[in-house]
């Protein structure tokens, strides 16, 4: 279901082949700089190989911000939690509660289910404090992501 607000309306799509290229460049603009900070070196051959082994036009969405594309999601319905496993916005279009919307869509769905939601980034993403900041608590770490989960408190 599309947000319609004063400024603009979210929507989500089922990705088709035709979205590839433009997820994969949404990818790498969105990923470069948490990278490069994390790791110190983007190697583009690396992350096109990377974003093959982990794009599917079966399980991801394209996001829609006043009908221009802006970014891609996969959300995964498991067995006792929801994994928001990919929520990748254009930097050009962060910012503007396009995130927060869809992650409010994925905890109602966990409410809905009774179950929790949970994801992983890379440490050093700034995406953490909007987790944070949405109630998502660090779970485990890694050396290289924080694994985190909400929960709905029903108290």
């Amino acid at each position: 279901m599309p947000l319609a607000s004063m400024t603009l309306m979210i929507s989500q799509h089922p990705a088709t082949i035709a979205d590839i290229d433009f997820a994969r460049s949404v990818h790498h603009r969105a990923y470069r700089d948490v990278i490069e900070r994390q790791y110190g070196r983007w190697d583009e051959a690396h992350q096109d190989e990377f974003f093959d082994i982990a794009w599917s036009v079966a399980v991801h969405q394209i996001i829609f911000s006043d009908g221009v594309r802006c970014g891609y999601s996969c959300i995964e319905n498991r067995d006792g939690h929801i994994y928001l496993r990919e929520l990748v916005i254009d930097p050009a279009f962060q910012g503007r509660g396009i995130g927060t919307y869809i992650i409010r869509e994925v905890l109602e769905r966990g409410i809905e289910r009774g179950v929790p939601v949970r994801l992983q980034t890379h440490i050093v993403n700034r995406a953490a404090d909007l987790y944070r900041r949405m109630g998502f608590r660090e779970t485990e770490r890694t050396e290289s992501h924080l694994l985190m989960e909400w929960k709905h408190d029903a108290g």
